[in-house]
């Protein structure tokens, strides 16, 4: 990937930007981080790393996060394991046996807990206490703590110490449901993940994305699968019951069903307009989003949408 500088910062920063600039693993390995991706972001990216672009001032919070880790990293105790990669065998169909390598922040001997670091801003931190077990950094930890225990180090508990970097104390004193301090911990009750019949199931799930990636690896970009809803980050998705000849919905559903069910005991000249979604990734934070047609479709609507109203305005 090609990291500019567009903006002049200063080369000490920039260099820090270049620091993990290159391809990790073959097509033979994948890492934890990697697989939390949509299958064609993993593809395009790899594919199409060396033409990637990206600018320095656009990963000021990557190496926020990067500082931190190095700021803890040497100051673990002698029962602890601070930033470790370790790695196990996936069984993958034809595609044999396929490394699943996982670098995990902190594990402690003695509480056999383990730790990871996430540095992110106060509403992405409430969206994941909201998510619980289902967040992806959630399923993150579960599967090092598979890992973790495929390689004899048994697995009592885990948890994210988070990192707020846009925390405010005013806020704090005055919104009781505000994160109350700066650095906090989220604990999961992984007490059902623990078992073996758990664990077949996690290396099932793991075989089924690493088996979609290979098979879709070469294949043309248009028929790799499109990223879920939920790994696009996507928002805002509704269903808008509209009456004819106003512009602006009458009320805003989540499900396609209520809204239907709304229009219809409103009558005639009603109807239910479907309104994507903003795929917050995509449009944000994808370096790949450039080559691919779900990204450029989106665009392509926004655009289109825009020229609508224009006209509507100025035939008004």
């Amino acid at each position: 990937m090609q990291i500019t500088n567009k903006h002049n910062l200063p080369e000490p920063y920039y260099k820090s930007c270049l620091r993990d600039n290159h391809p990790r693993f073959g097509w033979d390995t994948f890492s934890v981080t990697e697989l939390m991706k949509g299958t064609k972001d993993i593809i395009l990216t790899r594919r199409h790393w060396e033409e990637l672009e990206q600018d320095c001032v656009d990963m000021i919070w990557t190496v926020f996060g990067t500082a931190v880790h190095s700021v803890m990293e040497g100051h673990e105790s002698e029962n602890e394991l601070a930033e470790e990669r370790i790695s196990m065998k996936v069984p993958c169909g034809e595609y044999g046996d396929i490394r699943v390598s996982g670098g995990f922040d902190l594990y402690n001997g003695d509480t056999k807990i383990i730790t990871d670091y996430k540095t992110t801003g106060v509403f992405s931190y409430q969206m994941k206490l909201q998510e619980g077990t289902e967040s992806h950094w959630a399923k993150q930890l579960r599967i090092y703590w598979l890992i973790l225990a495929k390689a004899g180090f048994p697995v009592k508990g885990v948890r994210n110490t988070v990192f707020l970097k846009d925390w405010s104390k005013t806020n704090a004193k005055r919104d009781r449901s505000y994160p109350q301090k700066p650095i906090l911990n989220i604990d999961y009750d992984f007490s059902e993940v623990f078992r073996s019949d758990v664990a077949a199931d996690m290396m099932a799930d793991l075989s089924a994305k690493i088996q979609e990636i290979l098979y879709y690896k070469d294949k043309p970009e248009e028929e790799i699968p499109d990223c879920s809803a939920e790994e696009r980050w996507e928002r805002g998705e509704c269903w808008a019951v509209m009456k004819k000849g106003r512009k602006t919905a009458i009320k805003r559903h989540d499900s396609q069903f209520s809204a239907e069910q709304h229009a219809e005991n409103l009558g005639a000249g009603h109807y239910v307009e479907h309104r994507p979604g903003v795929p917050v990734k995509c449009a944000d934070y994808c370096t790949c989003a450039e080559k691919c047609s779900f990204y450029k479709k989106y665009m392509a609507s926004l655009e289109e949408g825009k020229a609508k109203n224009e006209e509507e305005t100025i035939n008004e």
